[in-house]
């Protein structure tokens, strides 16, 4: 079976589980949530597990308009926007980017 969540469906989720708990949804996991839900009314028998995709505070416009919280980073991440950004640009071609990620794994050695 499967179930679709809109955009306001995801927004009254993460309204109902912070004002339920006081835990703030990432919208992702709001859908999974609100999924888990909606299944759950057609056999409530039926066990659920929903697993958190993301942290609240990589969406905080979302967040903030659906709760009225302002997500804080985790105190790890703290200083996220002042770190220094690295990237590598790879061609377009599937064996060139195979071969970065084998030679950049930890599983590489």
């Amino acid at each position: 079976s499967a179930v679709c969540i809109d955009e306001a469906a995801t927004k009254a989720e993460m309204q109902r589980t912070y004002s339920d708990s006081g835990y703030l949804l990432d919208p992702h996991t709001a859908v999974g949530v609100g999924a888990a839900r909606r299944a759950m009314l057609t056999d409530p028998s039926l066990p659920m597990v929903v697993l958190g995709t993301a942290h609240p505070a990589k969406f905080p416009d979302a967040v903030r308009a659906a709760t009225g919280v302002s997500p804080a980073l985790p105190e790890h991440l703290a200083d996220l926007f002042e770190r220094k950004e690295h990237f590598t640009v790879l061609p377009n071609d599937q064996s060139q980017i195979e071969m970065f990620i084998r030679a950049h794994s930890r599983l590489s050695a």
